[in-house]
């Protein structure tokens, strides 16, 4: 490979996931002049947290995939569909295969390669009718499967575990869900609010083996039956969702150094290979809250670490502060999420907490649409400043989570959001009286003897 055969631009991406198109495009915004490059395998990104919803046509086949071809073209962005084979750091080149071209040079790299499903090390994993939940043609296959199917199996607990399984129900299948949790969405809530989630799951006829490890995926060629402890359950459809690993390859080979959690990045999304940075599910950075290494595999998070890298390879300064993780999901008639560290996880750390709980309902209760909310605020003992929060309501979870992580971020004191001032309208709101975020504050204050 030579210069001159190569082509040049002053930012390189690799990766069209979030991260990676929010980087090139933040980057266009603050310099126009830039010659912009991304690169990615996938024939259309995707937005992934819409992915499950396809299956049950919640919404259709295509609502889940991005038009950012036009985006980046009105951007001034090129993109290059094909498969980055490897990054000499040295002189700062590529290759690449399955593209128009098959190198490329950059002054700046930004490699944004995402993580990959997990697959469980048990025998039959990887038999035809088993998936995992990562893309577009993903998608395409279980919905294919579940055409002939009476009865799924989905491996995994999590938000898109059970985000699946709800859609296996709702396509009529006969849903199973094998977690080895003692409850669903454990990883992100305490047993106190996950086990609501697994009682409203029941309800709706979801069929959860809590507690319960996948054996083995019997069959010879196609899926059969999922062997769960000593129980089989015959299935002709898996789907497992039990994590992600973060996709190091290009940058292990090239010398970077990773961590536990995936490529190791300082503040300002750098790796530690020169003039090369670093978003999204790929890296390591540190919680915000206890300053260990950690992860975040979200889009929200890829985001604001892709504007972030854009700032500083166009020659500003901005930091990421580390990972917070606010997330939320919505099962039948409750959404559910978390912010920060729980109390679990929070004692985990060796953090003594108090926690502020309050019970409200999303609108004044006579109004049409009104459903009750029941809010846990978790504070640092020894400071009083808000480190978690936990929400389970008919409506508005997401909009309280962000705003108390914007009150974690700003190390908000219990008393600080007692004292809130807020909107009201009964079509919209409980009555001033029964604010959760400020009745749980002060049910903290008075905990803490501060009230």
């Amino acid at each position: 490979m030579t210069a001159s055969a190569a082509r040049h631009y002053d930012l390189l991406v690799i990766g069209g996931g979030p991260g990676g198109l929010a980087a090139a495009r933040f980057a266009r915004r603050r310099n126009p002049e830039l010659k912009i490059g991304l690169i990615r395998s996938q024939e259309r990104s995707v937005v992934p947290c819409a992915m499950p919803y396809a299956l049950d046509r919640t919404i259709s086949a295509d609502d889940f995939l991005k038009s950012d071809e036009v985006l980046l073209h009105q951007a001034n962005i090129d993109l290059y569909l094909g498969v980055v084979e490897s990054i000499d750091p040295e002189n700062r080149s590529l290759k690449v295969t399955g593209s128009e071209a098959e190198a490329f040079t950059y002054d700046e790299l930004i490699v944004a390669t995402g993580a990959q499903p997990i697959r469980p090390p048990i025998p039959g994993a990887d038999l035809p009718g088993t998936h995992v939940v990562k893309d577009a043609p993903d998608i395409h296959a279980i919905a294919e499967d579940m055409k002939s199917a009476s009865r799924g199996v989905v491996v995994g607990g999590g938000y898109i575990g059970l985000e699946v399984a709800i859609a296996f129900k709702n396509a009529g299948l006969e849903s199973h869900v094998v977690e080895m949790l003692p409850v669903c969405l454990g990883n992100v809530c305490t047993e106190l609010v996950a086990r609501r989630a697994l009682d409203e799951l029941v309800e709706h006829g979801i069929i959860v083996h809590n507690g319960q490890a996948a054996r083995e995926v019997l069959g010879t060629d196609h899926v059969e039956a999922v062997r769960v402890e000593d129980t089989v359950i015959e299935t002709p459809l898996v789907v497992f969702a039990i994590g992600v690993r973060a996709d190091t390859r290009l940058l292990s080979e090239a010398g970077a150094e990773i961590g536990r959690f995936g490529v190791v990045v300082d503040d300002r999304m750098h790796t530690s290979l020169p003039h090369i940075w670093s978003v999204g599910d790929c890296i390591e950075h540190r919680n915000f809250i206890t300053g260990e290494p950690a992860n975040g595999p979200l889009a929200t998070n890829a985001v604001v670490q892709g504007k972030v890298a854009a700032v500083n390879v166009t020659g500003g300064r901005r930091e990421f502060i580390g990972f917070i993780n606010p997330s939320v999901t919505r099962l039948f008639e409750f959404s559910y999420g978390s912010t920060g560290l729980n109390a679990d996880k929070a004692a985990q750390a060796g953090i003594e907490v108090i926690l502020g709980q309050a019970d409200a309902f999303t609108r004044d209760k006579p109004f049409p649409g009104s459903g009750p909310i029941s809010l846990v605020l978790v504070f640092d003992a020894k400071t009083t400043r808000i480190i978690g929060a936990e929400c389970v309501a008919a409506e508005g979870v997401a909009e309280r989570l962000d705003a108390l992580t914007l009150g974690i971020i700003h190390h908000l004191t219990m008393a600080d959001l007692a004292e809130m001032h807020f909107s009201g309208h009964p079509p919209q709101t409980d009555v001033p009286a029964r604010m959760a975020i400020v009745n749980a504050a002060e049910d903290a204050m008075r905990k803490a003897g501060l009230l």
